[in-house]
């Protein structure tokens, strides 16, 4: 195999510099931009560490009799375009321009980088002898397998630091440090903090305490923009007194913890290889946005609320965010935000995906306003009929989600989630019933009165107890031997089990009793009359329309 460029150099000497021999090696006669899938496809291979793009060679691995005025103008043109398509740069090792037999030829050592690369604006794999375009899973599937070497946060970079953000930090990290650890922290300064966490004079600590900016625009109730303020040190968006003043800046109706996680999560996972990432919190008078740059297959993750998946290209921010209790390293954090937010009577998260030309920017709102108290009088019932508050959460996203389909609605779950969510959208006695055949989410009658008028039960319309004396009749003379009782009656007509509905139940049946619909047949149960309390409505419709065709005649 191919380790070195004198080791290509020397297998072009000996005419065995061809492509189906060595499995890292890539030969092109000339130089052209869309030959940069090659370079992509190189450095996203797993099983070699280093691989080479050989130009001015023929695919025999005949050299091609290139001059050096066009070596030069190659590896010129070569540069640029490395610089502008490739990412990771990191990816390209090295330009090697020699002279071999009175011929030119370009000798591009490639490295995996640990990461994800790209050429422009799409990743590329090698496929036998040719190369393809790797799909969003596929992207995500390379990026968990690869250790992720090439981590911007933890390149060296010398920077002045914010000293009161660095001492807010390692304040942080004193306190939740091991009871042997705290004395050695406490006996030195800050910047030694930082030295002995790894963090000093890397861009990790530049992003948190130095100059790298973030904005803060605010808006009036008419969403006009009544300030815009650049900040430096972007640990100062997780500093508990910036996150209370976001939280009360509306009179205390943002969920303080779906706050401070969506903050933390905004600054953890930045695309900070340009712009430092980009981070803006735009504050509105009912919703926070908080955007930053994204890698383009972070899509992945968008509104995956009900999910464990992770992965960050900021491994030593990450680390050093979650010493100091900042984040969630679990991958905890959607469903603690999606969670918080609907838990405290909220509209849910949302997260939407812009393109921002090389990257992406993750936008994440978060919504305010007044707690609606029948979202949190239904998650009560939730609770009551799961017993489990997983289960309840569910439910209510459900019921929040329900104008879309399930098969969009599944793009958010995976894991131990997905079970629950089968067994939620089973369940026969919670808020909503899965029309699967339409793939459609209908609320159940208690979860529609709930949420429409606020109460536990309502009476039924003269309509709606006549199709529920249809069905009821037909269900329990074919099952239940003609037998109901209140609790079968309150399953079929899709009520709850509140005492109110109880007593509705109850009322519907002694009711019917008086009208000779049922007889009582002990406590608690109806036996109905043999003959159906209601004709078929279809037979009703027919001989209406028969009646009116023979008047005609």
């Amino acid at each position: 195999m191919l380790k070195t460029v004198e080791d290509v150099i020397a297998a072009l000497r000996d005419r065995r510099c061809q492509e189906y021999l060595h499995v890292n090696l890539e030969l092109k006669e000339d130089w052209a931009q869309k030959h940069g899938d090659k370079l992509s496809a190189l450095a996203n291979k797993l099983d070699q560490i280093t691989s080479f793009l050989v130009i001015g060679v023929k695919d025999t691995g005949a050299l091609a009799g290139k001059g050096e005025a066009w070596a030069k103008h190659t590896e010129e043109v070569l540069s640029q375009h490395i610089n502008q398509n490739l990412d990771p740069l990191q990816a390209s090792k090295t330009i090697t321009c020699r002279e071999l037999e009175a011929s030119w030829i370009l000798i591009v050592t490639i490295q995996n980088a640990g990461e994800v690369t790209y050429w422009a604006d799409y990743a590329y794999c090698a496929a036998g002898t040719t190369t393809a375009r790797m799909e969003p899973d596929e992207i995500l599937k390379l990026r968990i397998q690869l250790p992720g070497l090439i981590d911007y946060s933890n390149q060296h970079h010398r920077s002045s630091y914010n000293e009161e953000l660095v001492r807010r930090f390692a304040s942080e990290v004193q306190r939740r440090a091991h009871p042997n650890e705290k004395q050695s922290i406490e006996k030195t300064g800050a910047s030694e903090v930082l030295r002995g966490l790894g963090l000093y004079e890397r861009q990790a600590a530049r992003l948190l305490f130095g100059k790298a900016p973030y904005r803060v625009i605010r808006y009036d109730s008419a969403d006009e923009p009544i300030s815009n303020e650049r900040r430096e040190g972007l640990f100062g968006i997780l500093l508990p007194k910036f996150v209370h003043e976001l939280s009360v800046s509306r009179n205390g109706h943002f969920p303080g913890r779906a706050l401070k996680e969506a903050l933390s999560n905004a600054v953890a996972h930045a695309a900070y290889f340009e712009s430092d990432g980009d981070i803006i919190l735009e504050i509105h008078h009912d919703s926070i946005v908080m955007s930053n740059l994204c890698l383009k297959e972070s899509s992945y993750f968008a509104n995956r609320w009900f999910s464990r998946s992770h992965k960050t290209v900021n491994g030593l921010l990450m680390e050093s965010l979650r010493i100091g209790g900042f984040v969630d390293e679990l991958g905890r954090g959607k469903n603690l935000i999606f969670s918080e937010s609907i838990r405290n009577g909220k509209q849910p998260p949302e997260v939407h995906i812009e393109n921002a030309g090389k990257y992406q920017r993750w936008k994440l709102l978060i919504y305010g306003g007044r707690e609606e108290q029948k979202l949190l009088r239904l998650l009560e019932r939730c609770r009551e009929v799961y017993q489990d508050e997983k289960r309840s959460l569910i439910a209510l996203a459900l019921v929040l989600w329900r104008d879309r389909p399930v098969a969009e609605i599944r793009n958010y779950v995976d894991g131990d989630f997905s079970r629950q969510f089968v067994e939620v959208l089973s369940s026969s006695k919670g808020p909503i019933f899965y029309y699967q055949e339409k793939d459609r989410i209908v609320l159940r009658r208690w979860a529609e009165v709930l949420l429409g008028e606020g109460k536990d039960s309502k009476a039924l319309s003269a309509a709606e107890e006549e199709r529920l004396q249809s069905t009821a009749f037909e269900i329990c003379t074919k099952y239940e031997g003609g037998q109901i009782t209140p609790n079968s009656l309150r399953e079929l007509a899709a009520m709850g089990n509140t005492k109110s509905e109880q007593t509705l139940s109850s009322t519907i049946l002694s009711r019917w009793c008086k009208n000779g619909i049922v007889k009582k047949s002990g406590k608690g149960k109806y036996l109905f009359e043999k003959k159906s309390p209601q004709a078929d409505p279809f037979d009703e419709l027919m001989k209406m329309f028969e009646t009116g065709n023979r008047e005609k005649v």
